[in-house]
């Protein structure tokens, strides 16, 4: 090509690049949106609800897309269960179970997919899905529902598993007793046993970690019924679970110290409850290892109570120099094997140094918080323990933003903590803690400080709230002994209410917002929810919950909340 026509075409072919990139970029991008859907069933066979089936010795499952192989085997379930080995094998999206042996005779067959199942982009199946067949002319009907939780969340992936019996007894191996029938939750905790023949059986659950559908006792968590469970095809009983796990090993105490307040800390090998130490002090003995001192028993600890507490700081009176360690009785901790009387620590040399440490204030229970009035138990609690002799009436005190003082009353429930009574809070006002400092001091003579430390509190205003209100109500299988306790929290988890109800309806007064209501039967009335117990075997405390969120809007009243234990 000539220059001159290489030139006249230099043009045409600009303005038709410019085109072609133009068009590019309004192109779709490749692809379309992301899956974020789990697989689902498209059809078996045999069919589910079919009857009369041929004793063939394979199960077909298609599904909707392709599934994550590796996935499969753990999270099929067949009922009654399989002895020897099952293959399973794939063309395109179905699924082919090949069973050692042909179908029994004028036998029911459950077949349960888990939701752990999970497509090639690792979205799971939002629920298990159930379905069953019977070589003979009918099948049961019989169901269970219910939800499983941990820690106060749905437990996704639990199993749940029903045994031909009444209950565990000191027996029962666990560990070598497979269930008859056997499913796994979903997404939001839920699960759904069915087509089961009529009778009383035992159900449970259990966090299946090894996956060889055993429960490994007291290695997996696990969930406690209420009571057993009466199968008809007439009624679904629904049964909710909360998994916990019960160590029976012996705690030991890992290490043994003293603090720089002259407390005597604790570690132990695993978390203890509360309770078990609280309740237990005179099982608690610093014992005299040398002829010169004597023993000594604890007369506080320094944690709050809560749940559990690895460590915990042991106040002894009078403790004098000398060479000790901390022996506690065995039995507190409830463990099977009795036949260790005593844990110890190691030898601990206790000197006499001087507590040189100033207290300090660990936690003011209101401080920085919107209350209701009649929420006027405020409890402050100290580092260390505080001499009583020396707090007068006028080391705390309550003011209004007018100036005006609370009344209170004080008491000491124990060294650690201060608690306060407020009288006359008002709505809507807001209040100031001062604590004189100069009036706070430690056993040693050590003053918490110079000043006065101010916190700051608040009342909710009244017309800032809206209210709930409703009836209590009892399925028919539910034996309604004990107190009810309605719980309220936030959609986050936060609660705000607790209480025992003497009435079989409630009004409650909340801030504005959305709330899930759950409920207890303190059947002991300790005020706290029991999850039961396998050795010595305790069913749980009936617990349940509200499926709805309750919505909540200022000066307006959400009526006719039906609560009912079911």
């Amino acid at each position: 090509m000539s220059q001159r026509r290489w030139i006249a075409f230099e043009p045409i072919a600009l303005i038709a690049l410019i085109i072609i990139l133009s068009c590019a970029k309004v192109s779709a991008p490749p692809g379309g949106p992301e899956d974020k859907s789990g697989p689902e069933i498209i059809s078996t066979i045999p069919a589910g609800d079919a009857v009369s089936v041929a004793p063939v010795n394979s199960i077909s499952i298609e599904f909707s897309e392709s599934i994550e192989k590796k996935t499969i085997e753990d999270a099929v379930f067949i009922s009654p269960r399989i002895e020897g080995e099952i293959e399973y094998k794939w063309k395109k999206h179905t699924l082919n179970i090949i069973l050692p042996d042909a179908f029994e005779d004028s036998t029911t067959y459950i077949v349960s997919l888990g939701a752990d199942i999970t497509d090639i982009r690792r979205n799971k199946m939002e629920n298990s899905y159930n379905f069953a067949f019977s070589t003979g002319t009918h099948i049961d009907y019989g169901k269970v529902t219910g939800t499983v939780f941990k820690d106060g969340k749905p437990a996704s992936g639990a199993v749940v598993a029903l045994y031909d019996f009444a209950a565990p007894d000191s027996l029962t191996v666990f560990d070598s007793l497979y269930p008859p029938y056997i499913t796994q939750t979903g997404k939001t905790g839920e699960y759904t046993l069915e087509f089961l023949p009529d009778g009383r059986y035992y159900v449970m659950s259990f966090d299946d970690k090894n996956k060889n559908r055993l429960f490994n006792f007291p290695t997996e968590s696990f969930g406690i019924p209420d009571r057993l469970c009466n199968i008809s095809a007439e009624s679904t009983p629904r049964l909710d679970f909360n998994l916990v796990k019960h160590d029976t090993g012996l705690v030991s105490i890992l290490s043994t110290t003293v603090t720089e307040d002259r407390l005597v800390k604790v570690r132990f090998s695993g978390n203890v409850e509360y309770e078990t130490i609280h309740d237990n002090l005179d099982k608690v003995t610093l014992e005299a290892l040398d002829s010169t001192s004597v023993d000594q028993y604890p007369s506080a600890i320094k944690e709050y109570e809560d749940k559990t507490h690895q460590s915990y700081n042991f106040y002894f009176r009078s403790l004098a120099a000398g060479r000790y360690r901390i022996k506690i009785d065995a039995s507190i901790f409830e463990r099977a094997d009795d036949s260790t009387k005593f844990i110890a620590g190691s030898e601990l040399t206790i000197t006499d140094d001087t507590d040189e440490t100033a207290p300090v204030i660990d936690d003011v229970s209101h401080a920085r918080k919107t209350i209701y009035p009649d929420d006027s138990s405020i409890t402050l609690h100290f580092s260390e323990p505080i001499d009583e002799g020396q707090i007068t009436d006028s080391a705390v005190v309550i003011m209004d933003t007018d100036s005006n003082y609370i009344e209170l009353v004080h008491r000491r429930p124990d060294p650690f903590t201060l608690d306060l009574y407020a009288a006359g809070l008002e709505w809507g006002r807001s209040f100031e803690i001062k604590i004189a400092e100069t009036q706070f001091f430690d056993m040693a003579g050590n003053a918490l400080g110079d000043s006065v430390v101010n916190y700051r509190f608040a009342t909710y205003d009244h017309d800032s709230l809206g209210s709930i209100s409703g009836d209590i109500s009892f399925g028919p299988r539910i034996d309604s002994t004990g107190t009810p306790h309605l719980i309220l929290s936030t959609t986050k988890g936060v609660e705000v209410l607790s209480k025992a109800m003497y009435d079989k309806s409630f009004n409650f007064e909340l801030p504005p917002g959305k709330y899930l209501m759950s409920g207890y039967l303190d059947r002991n009335d300790n005020g706290v929810r029991d999850f039961g117990s396998l050795f010595p075997f305790e069913y749980s405390e009936t617990s349940t919950f509200l499926r709805d969120t309750v919505r909540v809007r200022a000066r307006f009243e959400t009526s006719g909340i039906q609560f009912i234990f079911e």
